[in-house]
């Protein structure tokens, strides 16, 4: 393997100059310059990062925290948008996963941390807003996506889930549905899940509805959680004419449900979904959603993260995303 004694040799220049022209960190002559970049050719020479990063004080990594790989396309679409902005600044991401666990996510931001990461972009779920706070006082650049941070707001991107599901739930109310159940997740000690239930309570009280807590099931946040989730409405013969689901996931399993059973939707019972994720516009019926704009959130976390980092004005980025019902035909209107 060639060292960097070597492209010196060959190029006929200093180690220092060789140093120069890989780090970019000082004026060289053109044709020196040159010079180095054809024995580094010649010689199929790869620099070593991690002493790049020594001297340029900078690893040309953003570090990224997200929840799991294997969870649906949200992750994917988040990384997406913080890809589109690493690619253009010529930087490269680091990607660790925290299952949305206390501990793992810990472990994960100290690796990334101990990598010498420029900046982190964290979407994080189980850490206290007290702890994430915290890490914005240290000297790498942290900005938290999918969540408002409480002591950290101006380094939050964040979605108003709570509105979200106000939206979903007065939409039914105004094609006259009164009984709109909610099929929601198990886990309720996620935010997400905690803004959403709020919302929905909201929006039943923003029509003058009672809740009813026999129209609340909890189950796993997929497409199974969805089909057990409304068998169990079904079985408690709760009556219903509308739900909203937690995700898309788990509505498009709960019409799948139904339609097994005979059910129709939208003329017997309509459904809203949440989050808007590629396949519900192919799915039948067409699922009727509120649109989370996770990759553009991806999007505006990386930019942010970036200019944090090369002390640019951060004026003009869009921290707060609002929701937008996406109607399509899992809804039967008046």
């Amino acid at each position: 393997m060639a060292t960097i004694k070597d492209v010196s040799r060959l190029a006929n220049v200093s180690i220092s100059t060789v140093s120069r022209v890989i780090n970019n960190t000082a004026q060289v002559a053109p044709e020196k310059r040159e010079a180095v970049l054809n024995a580094m050719k010649e010689l199929n020479f790869r620099p070593n990062s991690f002493a790049q990063a020594l001297v340029s004080k900078r690893s040309n990594c953003i570090g990224v925290l997200v929840g799991d790989l294997c969870g649906g396309p949200f992750f994917a679409q988040m990384m997406l948008g913080i890809e589109q902005v690493v690619d253009r600044v010529n930087k490269f991401s680091i990607v660790i996963t925290g299952n949305h666990d206390e501990h793992r996510e810990r472990h994960a931001i100290d690796t990334l941390l101990q990598r010498q990461c420029d900046a982190l972009i964290l979407h994080s779920m189980a850490l206290p807003d007290e702890e994430l706070a915290e890490l914005v006082k240290r000297d790498t650049p942290v900005v938290f996506v999918n969540r408002l941070v409480k002591g950290a707001e101006d380094r939050s991107i964040w979605f108003d889930n709570a509105e979200g599901c106000r939206v979903a739930v007065r939409h039914l109310v105004e094609q006259g549905h009164s009984r709109i159940a909610f099929i929601t997740s198990d886990d309720q000690s996620f935010v997400d899940a905690q803004q959403r239930f709020a919302g929905y309570r909201q929006g039943l009280q923003d029509a003058g509805l009672p809740f009813d807590e026999s129209l609340v099931v909890k189950a796993y946040p997929d497409e199974v959680g969805g089909h057990v989730a409304v068998k169990e409405l079904l079985d408690r013969k709760a009556e219903f004419t509308a739900f909203v689901g937690y995700n898309d996931a788990m509505a498009a399993g709960a019409i799948s449900y139904l339609l097994e059973n005979g059910i129709q939707v939208p003329g017997q019972v309509s459904a809203i979904g949440f989050d808007d994720i590629p396949y519900v516009r192919f799915i039948h019926p067409k699922l009727s959603t509120i649109r989370y704009p996770i990759e553009k959130m991806g999007e505006q976390a990386a930019e942010l993260a970036v200019r944090l980092l090369d002390n640019k004005p951060v004026d003009g980025l869009r921290l707060k995303f609002e929701p937008e019902l996406i109607e399509r035909n899992s809804v039967k209107t008046r």
